[in-house]
């Protein structure tokens, strides 16, 4: 059975942006889950922040390039944010407000929450501060 790990923004801007910080693990962390049999779930809140980060950091090639690459995974799924999950969000960003989370992380919460997820891989700390675990972690 083939384990699923929410992917953020962060995580996948890493992976796939040679010139970013964090590529190295990024790249390193993804080629091990995939190695190990993971699938990796993000949703179309995050699609659009990574094709836009990238355009803004190296242009709209690159931004199409990573953008087909994630839309023609055999490794990545969207989720999409609906109706019912953008209530559960809504509900989510509330409930930590005393966190500075963006509500498209709240999108993202819904989604793990909804499907069970446990793990994230992300940069963002925001995840780990409301009890989900970060890979490739956090130094």
């Amino acid at each position: 059975m083939r384990r699923w790990v929410f992917t953020d923004s962060s995580g996948l801007i890493a992976k796939f942006l040679a010139a970013d910080e964090d590529h190295d693990a990024a790249d390193e962390e993804m080629r091990r889950l995939a190695r190990e049999g993971h699938l990796f779930l993000t949703t179309n809140y995050i699609f659009d922040e990574v094709v836009t980060r990238v355009r803004r950091l190296a242009g709209f090639r690159e931004s199409k390039r990573v953008g087909e690459v994630i839309r023609s995974s055999k490794l990545i799924r969207t989720a999409y944010i609906d109706l019912a999950l953008e209530a559960y969000a809504w509900r989510l960003y509330l409930k930590y407000r005393d966190q500075e989370i963006s509500f498209t992380d709240a999108t993202s919460f819904a989604v793990m929450e909804t499907h069970g997820l446990e793990d994230a891989f992300t940069f963002d700390r925001d995840f780990a501060r409301v009890g989900f675990t970060v890979l490739p972690g956090l130094g």
